[in-house]
């Protein structure tokens, strides 16, 4: 059984909440761009040896942590806003 993949519209945005542990850090991000820019920064998390963990948006919101959000804006357009333990 083979399965097509279905093409992504080029203007699409997805948004995502994930949990991402370390080896020296516990943090929760905040995704949004393209779903195959989205899907690329997780697979080079995984890659690192990062756990990485779908949240919800309730999880992301009373994560508590100790220092200021980050917010990172790469040149193909990804948003990551990220809080860390």
């Amino acid at each position: 059984m083979t399965t097509e993949a279905q093409p992504f519209d080029e203007h699409e945005l997805y948004h995502l909440f994930l949990q991402v542990e370390a080896a020296d850090s516990t943090c929760m991000l905040n995704l949004a761009g393209h779903p195959l820019r989205i899907r690329e920064v997780v697979f080079q998390m995984v890659e690192n040896g990062c756990r990485v963990c779908k949240v919800s948006t309730d999880q992301y919101n009373t994560f508590l942590y100790d220092k200021e959000v980050t917010e990172i804006y790469d040149y193909l357009t990804t948003i990551i806003k990220v809080k860390f333990a």
